[in-house]
């Protein structure tokens, strides 16, 4: 283990007897296979009461709360807000339409807002699209040429790559930099997210070494993990989907939006901005990613991220999570969230991808004996 219970947690509203809980819980899901190693990150009331990692990054290799792990798509709330800067600063409205930013964006998409790509219901997930063996310009031109599967705004389902990549390349062109420099420049570099990159160039996987962690060969068997161990892929750059940081550095990020926008002094959103984003904007609608024949699911949405329910389901966010809970998991590995009813903010990032039921069981115990352990 490496790292662990900061302070004293009970002046946060904490027990440290939880924290541990939470510390020995990740260790057990390890002894049963579900991951090689994880990082845990917990805040109240605005104070870091835990960072701590345990396991291997890779075999033989510790994993430490420096660690750089790939997050999937927790990586998408980070591009919600470079978009909320752009809105902020009078480039974009969220009702104005993509086309009118990127003009070859077509193809029955011609009506799709910004707005739409945020919740999801742009009509254009391309779920099967090899986006990792493309550059970024074939990427953009693939997606504009992208037939919609249905009218945009008439139907939702969550778009794992493309929407991202749409609104990566709407910042670039509002802004003149590519989406990995703004992220650096406007987001990681201000709130001293050092470890935290969209991609990971060859130079900084060589400056890295041990401290990369790769995706453990604990997964569910259809899981791609070699494709993303695969040194070619990790260059890629995917708004939703290839952030590279730690727990640490992700909950910072998560910090910041509890404290209204503002980390240590720096801003990057104003309070009524975060209010928005991170509110409801999508309700009711029958998820069609997520959803089949037999279980259909109407998950709420906010712009860009995920919302919590009152309802004491199996969540990533836990049980215990309530509607005012707000951030996003990446696949099957990871989630970060705020639980403003309790001032809390919580980061789990694990290198083992087991099936959906197991790893919403995973995070959702977390999650759990983190919330039972608030006073």
């Amino acid at each position: 283990m490496n790292g662990g219970v900061i302070g004293n947690p009970e002046e946060s509203g904490i027990d440290r007897d939880g924290l541990e809980g939470a510390i020995r819980l990740l260790e057990k899901q390890r002894d049963a296979g579900l991951h090689d190693g994880a990082q845990l990150f917990v805040a109240r009331n605005g104070n870091v009461v835990l960072d701590v990692a345990i396991g291997e990054a890779r075999p033989g290799v510790p994993l430490t709360t420096g660690s750089v792990m790939l997050w999937y798509s927790s990586t998408k709330p980070l591009t919600a807000v470079a978009i909320a800067q752009q809105l902020e600063r009078g480039k974009l409205k969220l009702d104005e339409r993509v086309q009118s930013i990127i003009p070859e964006f077509a193809n029955g998409k011609e009506s799709a807002t910004i707005k739409h790509i945020l919740t999801h219901t742009g009509g254009f997930p391309m779920n099967d699209f090899p986006f990792l063996r493309y550059d970024w310009d074939s990427v953009i031109q693939s997606i504009c040429d992208e037939q919609a599967e249905y009218e945009p705004g008439t139907a939702a389902g969550y778009h794992p790559l493309s929407g991202w990549c749409i609104l990566g390349e709407i910042v670039r062109r509002l802004d003149g930099r590519p989406i990995e420099v703004y992220l650096d420049e406007e987001i990681f570099g201000p709130l001293g997210m050092m470890d935290t990159s969209l991609g990971i160039s060859a130079a900084r996987e060589a400056e890295l070494g041990h401290r990369l962690s790769s995706i453990s060969e604990k997964t569910e068997p259809l899981t791609n993990a070699e494709a993303w161990n695969d040194p070619r892929a990790r260059p890629r750059i995917l708004p939703g989907g290839s952030g590279y940081g730690s727990a640490h550095d992700l909950g910072k990020f998560y910090l910041a939006l509890w404290n209204g926008g503002e980390c240590e002094g720096l801003r990057i959103l104003k309070k009524e901005t975060v209010d928005l984003f991170t509110s409801t904007h999508r309700s009711g609608m029958v998820d069609r990613t997520f959803s089949s024949e037999e279980l259909q699911v109407s998950p709420p949405w906010g712009l860009g991220f995920s919302r919590g329910t009152d309802a004491a389901i199996d969540s990533s966010l836990g049980r215990r999570s309530t509607s005012a809970a707000y951030g996003h998991g990446g696949m099957r590995s990871s989630v970060g969230f705020v639980e403003p009813s309790r001032d809390l903010v919580v980061t789990i990032i694990a290198n083992g991808l087991p099936s959906e039921i197991e790893n919403t069981r995973r995070l959702c115990e977390i999650s759990d004996t983190i919330h039972n352990a608030c006073t």
